[in-house]
C-alpha cells in the first residue's frame, strides 16, 4: 500500500478508488493477537492542489484474541472507517509524505491496533468456570519477617 505522489495523481485521473486485501499476519508477532484474517481495505482518495492526499478508507478484518477468562480463542470482527491526510508540511491532523512516497500500511495497522479491545470474554466463558473447585491461596507472609533475624 505504498505509492509515489506521481502514481497517485496519475491514478486519480483514471480511478480514485481502492479495494485491496492484505495479509498482515506477519505484524501480529509481539502482540496478544493470535491470528488475523485477510484485511480488506476499500475506499477512495482525493487530491487537493497536488499537495494534499486524503484517503477515506474502510478496514474490515477478524482478529483472533484469547478469552480473558478461559484463554480460548475468540473471533473479534473489526469494521472501521478512517480518514487520513498526507501532506508535505504536516500538522497535528495529517501525516508527512516521506520524500515522494505515501505509505498506508503503517496507518492501517495502527488503526487495527487502536480498535483491538484490551480484553475479550467468550460468550460462555463464565459457564465453564467451576467456582466450587477453584481454590484461592492466601499468602500471609510478612514482607519484613526475614529482617528480624538480621544483625548489624
Amino acid at each position: 500500500m505504498k505509492w509515489t505522489t506521481y502514481e497517485l495523481i496519475k491514478q486519480y485521473n483514471r480511478d480514485n478508488t481502492i479495494d485491496v486485501t492484505l495479509d498482515l499476519s506477519e505484524f501480529i508477532e509481539g502482540t496478544d493477537i493470535l491470528a488475523i484474517s485477510p484485511v480488506r481495505v476499500s475506499g477512495e482518495f482525493e487530491i487537493y492542489d497536488n499537495q494534499e492526499f486524503v484517503f477515506y478508507l474502510r478496514i474490515e478484518a477478524t482478529l483472533t484474541l484469547p478469552c480473558a477468562v478461559t484463554l480460548k480463542e475468540v473471533a473479534y470482527p473489526i469494521d472501521l472507517d478512517i480518514e487520513e491526510a498526507f501532506v508535505n508540511d504536516p500538522d497535528d491532523d495529517s501525516n508527512r509524505i516521506e520524500g515522494i512516497t505515501v505509505d498506508l500500511l503503517p496507518i492501517i495497522w495502527s488503526n487495527i491496533l487502536l480498535e483491538k479491545p484490551m480484553r475479550v470474554v467468550s460468550e460462555n466463558a463464565y459457564d465453564e468456570v467451576d467456582y466450587e473447585t477453584t481454590e484461592v491461596e492466601e499468602e500471609t507472609t510478612n514482607a519484613f519477617a526475614d529482617l528480624k533475624d538480621y544483625n548489624n
